[in-house]
C-alpha cells in the first residue's frame, strides 16, 4: 500500500516504487556497515548506535569487539520550526487525525484497533493505509 500511495503522488508506477523500496534496506545496510550516516530530506536520519559493557578503555588498543553486546539502528526524524509558536514539527508527526491503539502485549499479524465512540468518524481515508509494501 506504501508503494501504491507514492505511486500515486509521484511519476513512478507502482512496480518501480515498490523495487525501490524493496531494495532499500539491503543498500542502506551497506552505507552503514561503512559507519555512514544516511538522511533523506524530510524525513530524518539513520545510523547505527552501540551498545557496549563496562566503563569503557583508556586507550585505543584496548578496545576490542568483544565489548560490543548490542548493534542498533537509531532514527532521529528531520524537524521544521514552526515560526508562529517558535517550537518545532518532527517528520511523521502527524498534527491532526491521530489515533492511539492500546498494546495487547503480543505480537500480531493484523492491527489492534480500538472501538470507535458511536458517532465518530474515520479519518484514514480508504482505510488501506496500513503502512505495508
Amino acid at each position: 500500500m506504501l508503494a501504491k500511495r507514492i505511486a500515486r503522488e509521484s511519476t513512478v508506477s507502482p512496480a518501480d516504487t515498490h523495487a525501490v523500496l524493496r531494495a532499500l534496506p539491503n543498500v542502506m545496510a551497506d552505507f552503514m556497515k561503512e559507519s555512514r550516516a544516511i538522511h533523506f530530506e524530510g524525513l530524518g536520519w539513520f545510523r547505527y548506535s552501540i551498545n557496549a559493557m563496562g566503563k569503557g578503555v583508556e586507550n585505543r588498543e584496548d578496545v576490542s569487539d568483544k565489548q560490543i553486546k548490542g548493534l542498533r539502528v537509531q532514527f532521529t526524524p528531520d524537524r521544521t520550526r514552526n515560526m508562529e509558536s517558535g517550537g518545532y514539527t518532527r517528520a511523521l508527526i502527524a498534527s491532526e487525525g491521530l489515533t492511539f491503539m492500546e498494546w495487547l502485549g503480543k505480537e500480531s499479524d493484523e492491527t489492534q484497533v480500538p472501538e470507535e465512540p458511536s458517532g465518530s468518524g474515520s479519518e484514514s481515508g480508504d482505510g488501506n493505509d496500513d503502512g505495508e509494501l
